[in-house]
């Protein structure tokens, strides 16, 4: 339902990028997970996984705001229309059962810091660092809340990225290497958000896991053999120092994507997204079975 759908379907994607279909090849299931708002989405598709992603959303509504996506709140709204249309094509109680079933995999939080906090002033001149932190948690509770309360039992956290090591970010603050303080928000954070994490996980009785991106994507670009890449400082699109999104229109791009741990500037290369993924099932098999 809400992010990832493995065989007992549903995801509640909150992420970005291609993760979600990485995660689902991961565990052999070959089906592209169709978007909740498919024009084309057949009742009879309900019941294998829908996505409510939205990519550069985060924690914070206001990111969502600033990046004109969807927000959490939004994507909730959603899982809970996607629950009503679930009763009628396949009956209350086979409803609940995938719905409780399901594994829900959660990917945000770095766009919080990268295109809200740090990069506009609204926030900054309401929360220190700190406090930010901690608005970013109580609304994650918040939303955990509200999945556990429309059925969902199972959750995967993808953490945020080492900030520091994206190579527009490292461009921008004059880098050579990882910038050590946006890095260090970045894990800090993450270490509060397990945190959460526990503390819900015995509060509502949920089975979760914590995937460690941030420790994969680190060694990945300071030790790129390690996962069979051979360039982990920049991206393979253009000079890989500074285009992503739109500014890569146009822009010629590296001949082997996959000896690249960037894509663009910003985004991690489908070859990583699967590493993530595969690390994500492996949490999964870890902390479920």
């Amino acid at each position: 339902m809400l992010e990832e759908a493995y065989f007992i379907a549903c995801k509640l994607s909150i992420s970005v990028f291609p993760f979600n279909t990485c995660a689902a090849e991961a565990v052999g299931y070959r089906k592209v997970i169709p978007p909740f708002l498919d024009p084309n989405l057949k009742p009879e598709d309900l019941e294998y996984g829908v996505s409510f992603a939205s990519a550069a959303t985060g924690f914070d509504d206001y990111t969502a705001e600033v990046s004109n996506v969807l927000s959490v709140s939004k994507q909730l709204e959603y899982f809970a229309h996607y629950k009503i249309h679930l009763r009628r094509e396949v009956g209350e109680e086979r409803a609940e059962f995938i719905t409780r079933n399901a594994l829900y995999i959660i990917s945000m939080g770095t766009n919080d810091f990268l295109q809200n906090y740090f990069l506009e002033p609204t926030r900054p001149k309401q929360f220190s660092l700190e406090e930010f932190e901690n608005f970013l948690l109580s609304r994650f509770a918040k939303d955990v809340k509200e999945m556990h309360r429309l059925g969902a039992r199972r959750l995967i956290i993808v953490g945020v990225l080492p900030l520091g090591c994206i190579p527009l970010i490292k461009t921008l603050r004059g880098a050579e290497g990882c910038d050590k303080s946006l890095n260090s928000v970045a894990h800090a954070f993450n270490a509060k958000l397990l945190q959460q994490l526990n503390i819900l996980k015995t509060k509502l009785g949920l089975r979760t896991a914590l995937v460690d991106v941030y420790g994969m994507i680190q060694r990945a670009v300071t030790n790129p053999k390690q996962y069979g890449f051979v360039e982990g400082s920049k991206g393979c699109v253009g000079t890989g120092t500074i285009e992503y999104a739109d500014s890569c229109k146009g822009v010629s791009s590296c001949s082997d994507a996959d000896k690249y741990v960037f894509w663009d500037a910003v985004h991690p290369t489908q070859k990583m997204y699967k590493l993530i993924a595969e690390e994500a099932i492996a949490s999964f098999v870890t902390n479920f079975f």
